[in-house]
């Protein structure tokens, strides 16, 4: 049997999207292949981690994400490596010369050299890969992440007297802000996950916005919002997938997300498209859905099919047939 090990970061209660996503794939593939993981030890350094790793080498190496210098541990192995996104490398490239290039070289440009095949989760951050990097596009597979199995259907039988918007997120990139300016006058509520600042806090009390804040939420805290809402705004500037698209649609929410980038791919015609930058259409995209019942339940009903492209067993399959690639290489 084929062994794989997967590698991680250092172990966290709290932002497991990278580790929530490969829990979902290994649960497919535990009769398939051998399994084995190695997880950063924060009490070391990066070099002593990266010296660490070399010795849990399988038949296929699997950095899951946010730790690529480990492939300086992997030298004359098979490497396979997941990128979600570029959106800090392109952060630091606005912001300073130095750090950028730091970042650049130690995560991408050296580590790179020692991975055989990277698989991205959406075509938008394929095409930033070989934009910034010029890794050979057919050493890159686009495998999307899949929506967990416990983001299930649970149907809306009507939407709150004052309805419920579902918000995840409070980076400048999610675009509270404007879903602030978009709901200033209307009869509406904000579920906020995430905790904000004190500059937001103001700016939804000025604007009399009425909200309530989750924090630090586990999968079954964050199903149970989004069986409260009556939909989900995820009009971000930027994302490498777009996690919350495929589990609002997984649980029968409407979804509000940007005409751009890899939201508008994993989204396709499934989701109420707007422009993030326009807080305009995202006030009518919000009236609309609230206003119009058969728009809101044709978006449910396309995101049900929207969410096939996303099951966790398609994924663990294409993740199989990469390893097997390799394996066989």
């Amino acid at each position: 049997m084929l062994s794989v090990t997967y590698f991680y970061r250092e172990p966290r209660t709290t932002g497991l999207s990278i580790e929530g996503i490969f829990n979902s794939v290994k649960a497919c593939l535990k009769d398939k292949i051998e399994i084995k993981e190695f997880y950063c030890d924060p009490n070391l350094s990066r070099y002593q981690n990266t010296m660490k790793a070399g010795k849990y080498s399988s038949d296929i190496n699997h950095i899951t994400g946010d730790v690529n210098f480990l492939a300086l541990g992997l030298k004359g192995k098979k490497n396979i490596l997941t990128i979600h996104d570029l959106g800090h490398y392109e952060t630091l490239k606005k912001r300073s010369f130095i750090q950028h290039s730091i970042y650049k070289f130690f995560w991408f440009k050296y580590p790179l050299k020692y991975i055989d095949i990277i698989t991205v989760v959406s075509q938008f951050t394929k095409v930033k890969l070989i934009e910034y990097f010029n890794f050979p596009e057919d050493r890159i597979r686009v495998i999307y992440d899949p929506v967990k199995p416990i983001f299930i259907f649970n149907k809306k039988e009507k939407l709150h007297t004052i309805p419920r918007i579902l918000h995840i997120g409070t980076s400048k990139h999610k675009n509270l802000n404007n879903l602030i300016e978009s709901v200033k006058g209307l009869n509406v509520h904000l579920d906020i996950v995430a905790s904000i600042d004190d500059e937001l806090t103001k700016k939804l009390k000025d604007n009399n916005v009425s909200y309530s804040l989750f924090e630090r939420l586990s999968d079954e805290g964050l199903y149970k919002r989004y069986i409260e809402c009556d939909m989900l705004y995820f009009a971000s500037f930027y994302e490498g997938f777009g996690m919350p698209i495929i589990e609002a649609q997984s649980v029968g929410r409407p979804v509000i997300t940007s005409n751009m980038g890899a939201m508008k791919e994993v989204a396709g015609k499934s989701a109420y498209l707007v422009d993030p930058h326009n807080a305009e259409q995202i006030k009518k995209a919000i009236s609309d859905l609230i206003s119009n019942k058969d728009m809101y339940n044709d978006f449910v009903s396309l995101g049900r099919i929207n969410i096939h492209n996303f099951d966790c067993n398609k994924i663990a399959g294409d993740y199989l047939s990469v390893y097997k690639e390799l394996a066989n290489d």
